[in-house]
C-alpha cells in the first residue's frame, strides 16, 4: 500500500524539515508539499500532516512524527 503524506509548506516551515526527511526514508511512503490543504486555522497553531486523507496532529514536530509513524504502521498491518 502506498502511503501519501502531504505538508503544508507554510506550516512550520522550517520546523518540519526532519519529520519529512524521516517519513519520505520510509518504505511506500511518498512526502508531497502542497500550497493549501485547506486547514489553514490548524496550520498556524500546531504542526500536522495529511496522511493518506487522515489529518495527524501534535504539539511539536517530534510528536508529530511518532504520531505520523503509529499512524503509518497501523494502515499497514
Amino acid at each position: 500500500m502506498e502511503i501519501i503524506a502531504k505538508f503544508c509548506p507554510c506550516n512550520f516551515e522550517d520546523e518540519l524539515d526532519e519529520v519529512k526527511e524521516k517519513l519520505s526514508q520510509m518504505p511506500n511512503t511518498e512526502v508531497i508539499e502542497e500550497r493549501c490543504l485547506n486547514y489553514c486555522g490548524q496550520c498556524l497553531v500546531q504542526p500536522y500532516v495529511l496522511i493518506n486523507g487522515e489529518n495527524i496532529v501534535a504539539d511539536s514536530p517530534e510528536e508529530l512524527f511518532m504520531e505520523a509513524e503509529k499512524y503509518i504502521q497501523e494502515i499497514e498491518n
